[in-house]
């Protein structure tokens, strides 16, 4: 897909109109085109193994990101928690969710495809990624003003000793294709990676965005578990960020449309399934108007939605 995306990235670059890079390149990435190719992906994979399934891919755009206030190790850290959340999510034959997985996603233009740039807010957000203090409170407002609505006051677990290395990564994008890219000749566009060490701007090598979610879909490590909001403060976290968006109108940007959804892709095999996709938009849906605008997320979310059929189910699998 590494070809796609080059094509996709030309494409955001020629059609750039006065604002941030970053931000114009993040917010395309909720096109309808992008999100059928990742769909596509997923469904490729599971023609792959003949596991029928349905999927649909459903986006909202917000222009604005959940702001942070943290300890990294003895500083306290004021900065952007991410600019956008992934989730993964498999459905049951009827349309509900019987596992999730999410991740953050921090957007860094770059001139480099090995190295993130050194600027002020980057090294703010590394600090919270590489460096959070997990014994000490996480605490999340909508905005960077003192009268920001507080999202809430999170404790992380101990699965990882400081930073966000188990639910956040960073995604490289280039300010402009020079000769180094050539050096790298896979190398995505839009590349989801992590410091090689906390004291350097070099990357590991990372993979593409649409590679990175695919990864999550098959049950690697990247992303983390999304369970009981009340058992879990990374799911507490999620479902919080999900909630709600108020007084945010999307002005500019061409008056992009907030939602998003991919076609409904689907891989049928020996017609399995018995009736057509129950994949549930939950509050970002398919409509293109929202009159509520006390129902909008935090922060700008992709959710992925995968629907088997009665037999093909995860916990009744022979493989």
């Amino acid at each position: 897909m590494q070809d796609s995306d080059w094509l996709y990235w030309f494409w955001i670059k020629r059609l750039q109109k006065g604002r941030s890079l970053e931000r114009w390149a993040l917010r395309h990435l909720h096109q309808r085109d992008y999100l059928n190719l990742l769909a596509e992906r997923i469904i490729d994979s599971n023609r792959l193994h003949r596991r029928p399934c349905y999927v649909q891919v459903n986006s909202i755009w917000i222009d604005g990101t959940p702001q942070a206030i943290a300890t990294a190790r003895t500083k306290e850290i004021k900065c952007e928690l991410a600019d956008l959340l992934y989730i993964v999510e498999e459905l049951n034959h009827e349309g509900d969710k019987i596992s999730r997985k999410g991740i953050l996603i921090q957007g860094k233009n770059t001139v480099h495809p090995r190295k993130i740039d050194s600027g002020n807010s980057t090294r703010k957000e590394r600090a919270l990624f590489e460096k959070l203090d997990r014994r000490d409170r996480l605490v999340l407002k909508s905005g960077v003003s003192r009268s920001s609505k507080e999202i809430g006051t999170y404790l992380l677990d101990s699965s990882v000793k400081e930073g966000l290395s188990d639910c956040a990564r960073f995604l490289l994008m280039p300010k402009y294709r020079n000769l180094l890219f050539n050096l790298f000749p896979g190398w995505s566009p839009f590349n989801v990676t992590w410091p090689k060490r906390e004291t350097s701007n070099e990357m590991v090598a990372g993979t593409a965005l649409s590679g990175a979610i695919l990864e999550m879909y098959n049950g690697s490590s990247l992303g983390k578990k999304i369970i009981a909001p009340d058992k879990c403060e990374w799911s507490r976290l999620v479902c919080d960020l999900e909630n709600k968006y108020e007084g945010v109108e999307m002005k500019g940007y061409d008056r992009q449309k907030r939602h998003y959804s991919s076609d409904i892709r689907c891989f049928e095999v020996h017609e399995r399934f018995s009736q057509d996709a129950k994949i549930h938009p939950d509050t970002y849906d398919l409509k293109n108007e929202i009159t509520n605008f006390d129902t909008l997320p935090y922060i700008s979310i992709i959710k992925v939605s995968v629907q088997y059929s009665d037999e093909d189910e995860p916990n009744k699998r022979d493989n």
